[in-house]
C-alpha cells in the first residue's frame, strides 16, 4: 500500500459522522454511538429551526434535507446520519442522492417487532407525518404478516415536551401525555410498541414503567447497530484515539444549552455557520 493511499485511509478514518435531527432526537443515536464506538468522531447537528420535522409537507421536508446535507457536507464527514425516522421513512433514496458522501437514515423496525410478538398485536408510535404516510403503509404491507394487527399512534405532542426538555422537569406532565396518547392501550392484548421516533428514545423508562407488559423496541438503537456495521463494512471505523463531539445548532443556541445542561451533557453549543 503506497504512502498516499495510507495518508488518504487515515484522513477518512479520522472524519467525523454527522448526525442530525430537527434537534435532541439525534442525541438518543449519538449516546449509543458514543457507548458502541466510542473512538468516533462527531458532528451533532441540531436543525432547531426547522423543528418538527414530522408536522412538515413532503415538499418542505424536501427542502429542508437539500439545505441540511448542504450544510454538513461543508464540514466534510466520512459519513452523515439522518437521526430522524419521518424523512428516513418518506424519502431516503432521495437524500442519499444529495450529496457524495455517504448517508443513513433510521428503519422502522418492523420485522423485529412483528418476529417478536406473542400475541399478534403491535404498535408503533410515531410524529404524525410518519404514522400518516402512504410509505409506512407499503413498509407495513411487505413486513408484517397479514395475522399481525398494527395500531398506530400520533406521538407528535409528546414528541415537543421532549424537544422543550419538560421530561427532564416535569415527570407528572410527561406521564399524562403518555396516557392520553396511548389511551386504551391497557385494554387491548398488544405487546410490543416501537418508538418511530429518535426523541421517544428519551421517555423509554417512562414508558417501561406504565406498561410493563409491553415490549418496547428503540428504533435508535438498532440505527447504531446499522452505522457500526456500515463503518465496519467500509473499512473506516476508527480503532485508535479518543472521540470528539462537536454540538452546531441551527436556531436556538440558548434553548439548546440549557436543555443539554439539564440532561448531564458538557460541551459547548455553537451556532452553524458554513465552512
Amino acid at each position: 500500500m503506497g504512502l498516499l493511499v495510507i495518508k488518504r485511509k487515515l484522513n477518512t478514518l479520522n472524519k467525523s459522522i454527522a448526525v442530525f435531527d430537527s434537534g435532541l432526537g439525534s442525541l438518543s443515536v449519538i449516546r449509543g454511538l458514543r457507548s458502541q464506538i466510542s473512538k468516533e468522531n462527531i458532528i451533532y447537528y441540531a436543525d432547531k429551526k426547522n423543528f418538527p420535522y414530522g408536522q412538515k409537507s413532503v415538499d418542505e421536508l424536501e427542502q429542508i434535507m437539500a439545505e441540511t446535507v448542504n450544510n454538513l457536507s461543508s464540514f466534510d464527514p466520512k459519513l452523515i446520519v439522518v437521526a430522524s425516522i419521518t424523512p428516513s421513512i418518506q424519502m431516503l433514496d432521495k437524500i442519499k442522492s444529495m450529496s457524495q458522501i455517504p448517508i443513513l437514515g433510521v428503519s422502522i423496525p418492523l420485522k423485529d417487532a412483528s418476529r417478536l410478538t406473542k400475541k399478534k398485536h403491535i404498535g408503533i408510535l410515531g410524529t404524525k407525518g410518519t404514522i400518516q404516510s402512504k410509505e409506512l403503509d407499503e413498509q407495513i404491507k411487505s413486513e408484517v404478516p397479514q395475522d399481525i394487527f398494527v395500531t398506530k399512534f400520533d406521538a407528535s405532542e409528546l414528541i415537543e415536551i421532549i424537544e422543550k426538555g419538560l421530561f427532564l422537569r416535569d415527570d407528572d406532565h410527561t406521564i399524562r401525555i403518555i396516557s392520553k396518547y396511548l389511551e386504551g392501550l391497557k385494554d387491548t392484548n398488544l405487546d410490543v410498541l416501537i418508538l418511530s421516533s429518535t426523541h421517544l428514545s428519551f421517555i423509554r423508562s417512562h414508558l417501561e414503567s406504565m406498561y410493563p407488559s409491553v415490549r418496547i423496541i428503540d428504533s435508535a438503537l438498532n440505527a447504531v447497530k446499522e452505522i457500526r456495521q456500515f463503518l465496519k463494512s467500509k473499512n473506516i471505523l476508527r480503532k485508535n484515539g479518543l472521540g470528539r463531539m462537536r454540538i452546531i445548532v441551527n436556531g436556538n443556541k440558548d434553548e439548546l444549552q440549557e436543555t443539554l445542561r439539564e440532561m448531564g451533557l458538557s460541551g459547548n453549543v455553537e451556532s452553524f455557520h458554513k465552512e
